[in-house]
């Protein structure tokens, strides 16, 4: 039977344990303390990790020379290709009764594939002052006076760009490059050989001859990079000329979607400057348009290797200092010379590798035989123009295409300008916002004015239609004055609010440039009756018009998009099932009866429109239309200075959906 204390001896035990516990405890808020009352080292360690994480202890408080310290980093990273690790410290130990302390340092190296983190415990003195003491082991622990870091670095596959249906638009092909290799023939035919290869290959001929000129005497110099296959017979008969295959990621066809899809090229000193450290010279990046946006999803990671070797010998040529060194494949200090230096005998060991990751295809929307078309068929179209097909269900830009006479600007899908009477669509849903319908009747006069300023309707319009005539019918007719004259039903906020619901007007991210429109609040009654029609402050792209088409089609506002993870989401009002209806009603009534005739037989919905712009007596136009189709088409062209849209729009629209 155990023994139980009660009384005063019982509490005076319980008081006695509870004050030895209290006597051992340590506070958890008391800091280790150095011992023979010195100070302590955080300020010295702090300045330490600095120093390390910017290589340069050559003002580190350490217990040896730093000229030797830094020499000894110096050697240690000039195979690191530039690369430079984050430093943090763990906590500090010190001794009991010696002037010295010990703590744990992380080393981390950011390389794009996968961080290199291990730890370095390191050695603190105190004599006047604590100090680090050096070894080439503070860097790595396997490190020594001996040996030193290469980093080698493996380029992660890019990936290709697939459009509608999963199509592969841009895949890897193999590419000859053909140049004059300078080492085949002797150095007084340079000249003649450059210029002869020049008008073989269609590049300038004193450009590439002053490249050949410059270059060194064994270097071959590149003139243009060929698909295999498209090199010339006639490359074969010039002398010094050579070709050398390698990969490269290209789009089905030299000139398909350039404008969006973009280019990839040799990476320039900005874009590996900006990098910090995932592109190095040598890389092929995304230089515009889709390849340069979407880069480092198509680019990957690249891999790393880190490989203990022996260090140069004393005799050796000085290395290239950390922020000098190679960004290629393996670093520059790793790589053989003409006259290799001699190295201590150093078993190489590899102490780090990292996989490169391989790029992740970009998926977009374009529709690989609607772009070929629309490509083919804007090519013969004279002077500037561009068109944009979106599939109205879901949004998706189905082809973009601008003609040579665009100079290569991306018209078609961020191009600004005043859509005209193609704008009335959006006009026509505020009105029915206010309660009117197709049917209802409004003024088409032959002129009006407000506050002063004269508007009329186009040059030719038909007299028939002067009058008081259903809303459909000033649609199809676009009588611009029966539009004009109804301008105080509605206010700025509501006309922009109708642009809105119609995906015009609003700014997304597509994945790519796209200009959706804009429509400014009028600053004047003047102002809002030409917003009214399509000018004043209204601007919009091709593409955003054929968005406006699409939303009518769909009978919700649909927002095109290009790349199927950046899907916009609608901002503004959604339609309503009956206004969509009255839209589809007068934009059908269009090509029944309007000016949308043009395009019986091939759409269901249209609106033509032109657009004034410039100064003078005489403005020029551009002329628009916009349709729909029963399979799920929604177009949208553009012609500068075309004299109207049923009249030069109209007939490229029929040749894109014959």
């Amino acid at each position: 039977m155990q023994k139980r204390w009660t009384g005063p001896l019982a509490w005076l035990l319980v008081l006695l344990l509870a004050f030895s516990a209290a006597g051992c405890a340590k506070k958890p808020d008391e800091a280790p303390k150095p011992p023979l009352n010195l100070p302590v080292a955080d300020d010295t360690v702090a300045a330490i990790v600095t120093a390390l994480a910017n290589l340069d202890v050559s003002r580190a408080a350490l217990d040896s020379s730093t000229v030797q310290a830094q020499s000894d980093v110096d050697q240690i990273i000039s195979g690191m290709d530039g690369f430079k690790p984050k430093v943090t410290a763990g906590p500090i130990v010190y001794a009991k009764d010696t002037p010295d302390a010990t703590v744990t340092l992380t080393y981390s190296w950011p390389f794009p594939a996968g961080a290199w983190s291990y730890e370095s415990p390191v050695k603190l003195v105190h004599s006047q002052g604590w100090k680090l003491v050096w070894s080439p082991a503070v860097v790595h622990p396997k490190l020594d006076a001996t040996n030193r870091l290469v980093h080698t670095r493996t380029v992660a596959k890019r990936a290709g760009i697939t459009g509608n249906n999963g199509v592969a638009l841009v895949e890897e092909h193999t590419v000859v490059k053909v140049g004059i290799d300078k080492t085949f023939i002797p150095a007084d035919q340079w000249a003649a050989a450059a210029r002869a290869l020049a008008g073989v290959v269609g590049v300038n001929p004193d450009a590439y001859a002053a490249q050949v000129a410059a270059a060194g005497p064994r270097a071959f110099v590149v003139a243009i990079t060929l698909r295999q296959g498209q090199v010339p017979a006639a490359v074969a008969s010039i002398k010094g000329a050579a070709g050398v295959e390698s990969k490269a990621m290209l789009p089905l066809s030299p000139d398909f979607a350039d404008e969006i899809l973009g280019v990839v090229g040799e990476a320039t000193p900005e874009l590996i400057k900006a990098s910090n450290g995932e592109i190095a010279a040598g890389d092929q990046v995304g230089l515009t348009g889709l390849q340069r946006r979407h880069d480092a999803q198509l680019r990957g990671k690249a891999g790393a290797r880190v490989t203990i070797v022996g260090r140069r010998a004393p005799s050796a040529s000085p290395a290239p200092s950390a922020s000098g060194s190679s960004a290629a494949s393996a670093s520059a200090s790793a790589r053989p010379s003409a006259t290799p230096s001699p190295q201590a005998s150093v078993t190489p060991t590899v102490i780090f590798n990292a996989d490169p990751v391989a790029g992740t295809p970009l998926q977009i929307s374009l529709d690989m035989d609607l772009q070929l078309k629309a490509e083919k068929v804007m090519a013969g179209i004279p002077g500037a123009s561009a068109a944009a097909i979106v599939r109205p269900s879901d949004g998706a830009v189905l082809a973009i295409a601008n003609s040579p006479g665009t100079a290569g600007q991306p018209e078609a899908n961020f191009g600004k300008w005043a859509p005209g009477s193609t704008f009335k669509i959006a006009t026509t849903l505020a009105l029915l916002r206010k309660g009117l319908t197709p049917d209802s009747i409004v003024n088409c006069t032959a002129t009006t004015t407000v506050n002063g300023w004269p508007f009329k309707n186009y040059s030719d319009f038909p007299s028939s239609k002067v009058g008081r005539i259903p809303l459909k019918d000033a649609v199809a007719s676009s009588c611009n004055t029966a539009f004009i004259n109804e301008y105080g039903r509605v206010t700025g906020d509501d006309l922009m609010a109708a642009a809105a619901s119609l995906g015009v007007g609003v700014d997304y991210d597509a994945g790519a440039p796209v200009f959706y429109g804009e429509v400014p609040k009028p600053d004047s009654d003047v102002k809002k009756a030409q917003e009214f029609i399509g000018q004043g402050g209204v601007l919009a792209s091709p593409l955003a018009m054929a968005g406006l088409a699409a939303s009518v089609a769909a009978g919700k506002t649909t927002v095109p998009w290009l790349v199927a993870t950046a899907k916009p989401t609608p901002k503004a009002a959604p339609l309503t099932a009956e206004e969509a209806d009255h839209l589809r009603t007068v934009m059908s009534y269009t090509v029944q009866a309007g000016s949308g005739r043009v395009l019986a037989g091939v759409a269901t919905g249209a609106k033509t429109g032109t657009a004034e712009y410039g100064t003078g007596a005489t403005l020029p136009t551009h002329g628009w239309m916009i349709c729909y189709t029963a399979n799920d088409l929604a177009v949208a062209v553009w012609v500068k200075d075309g004299a109207s849209g049923s009249g030069t729009a109209g007939p490229i629209i029929v040749q894109l959906l014959s």
